[in-house]
């Protein structure tokens, strides 16, 4: 049982713990996350230094608007969990595992006297919110947000950016493999080029597939020519396969059998894995291109579609403009 004399004699928002930046941008996706410190200073009955660790409190702890003290909520969101994407608007590293899932959102060791707590703030419109804290301590409310203690940092959302179909890129990687006689099977890699450097791909999704988990290995079929006359070799039809983002291989059904290529050579590009088959096709002939919505490092998504060029057995990289939904 806690000592109900202990108490909180500070309470901190901030960026980092060891900074004193109050202003972070972040962009207005919905996906791209800050990250935001809560810093609760405990005391004993004496004014000693004390750990709150435990205490029963610490689950009222929340984020809240500076101003009018709501939930941070709406067009705000806040997870103790965090995500994949870029948290600094100068980018990331792509991220080759799932970021690891977190039992509770809290930093700081048992005996620390200050216990830190970590939140991850999104926004999915542009607007600007001074982030403040809340606790119940006691049956008593704290605020940071001048009301006993005053602490908070500010994050201006900002709209993502759009690129043009001209920055975003689909190239062949490596030389064709050989399988099966007379089938072969070609990489390729989706990218982002914009302002003079790469920007990562980090996921994708399509309205018109439903995907595995992210730990399968299974690449998700996305195209299908149908039977192709006047072949000279003989290889009459191909199919395309989207890769899984993790992983460094994929399999996938072929026209002979299971088939498992490697993928995810090139950080930050989405690896699309195309199948050339002399057999007659055994899947139905694709009736319009693939739409689909690539996510990039920032957490903003882009419509793209996908077709086949028959006559060249290569596949076309155009815009979509359809309103997409991820299937769950």
């Amino acid at each position: 049982m806690f000592d109900e004399q202990l108490s909180i004699s500070r309470i901190e928002v901030k960026f980092d713990a060891g900074r004193s930046g109050q202003h972070k941008t972040l962009y207005a996706n919905g996906r791209m996350q800050v990250r935001v410190l809560v810093l609760l200073h405990g005391v004993d009955n004496s004014g000693d230094d004390a750990s709150l660790y435990g205490h029963p409190a610490l689950q009222s702890l929340r984020l809240i608007a500076y101003n009018g003290a709501r939930p941070l909520e709406g067009d705000w969101s806040v997870s103790t969990q965090e995500n994949r994407y870029a948290h600094e608007m100068s980018g990331g590293a792509p991220r080759m595992t799932e970021v690891p899932r977190v039992k509770n959102n809290r930093i700081s060791d048992d005996s620390d006297p200050v216990q830190v707590f970590e939140f991850w703030v999104s926004a999915s419109r542009p607007g600007i919110m001074e982030v403040a804290a809340e606790i119940i301590m006691n049956n008593v409310t704290l605020r940071t947000n001048g009301i006993g203690f005053d602490s908070s940092v500010t994050l201006e959302a900002v709209p993502p950016k759009v690129y043009p179909l001209s920055s975003f890129s689909l190239r062949k990687y490596d030389d064709a493999q050989q399988r099966a006689g007379y089938d072969w099977i070609q990489l390729y890699h989706i990218g982002l080029q914009a302002e003079g450097r790469q920007v990562h791909l980090l996921d994708w999704y399509s309205s018109e597939v439903k995907l595995d988990p992210y730990d399968s290995e299974e690449a998700v079929q996305v195209y299908v020519s149908g039977n192709i006359s006047g072949t000279q070799d003989g290889r009459r039809n191909f199919y395309g396969y989207m890769a899984p983002i993790y992983g460094e291989k994929a399999t996938f059904r072929g026209p002979l059998g299971y088939v498992t290529v490697p993928i995810n050579k090139v950080p930050g590009q989405l690896t699309l894995v195309q199948y050339v088959s002399a057999d007659l096709q055994v899947a139905r002939e694709s009736e319009s291109a693939f739409e689909f919505a690539v996510i990039d490092e920032f957490g903003t998504e882009h419509r793209l579609s996908l077709d086949g060029n028959k006559e060249q057995r290569t596949f076309i990289l155009d815009e979509s403009r359809r309103s997409m939904k991820q299937l769950a």
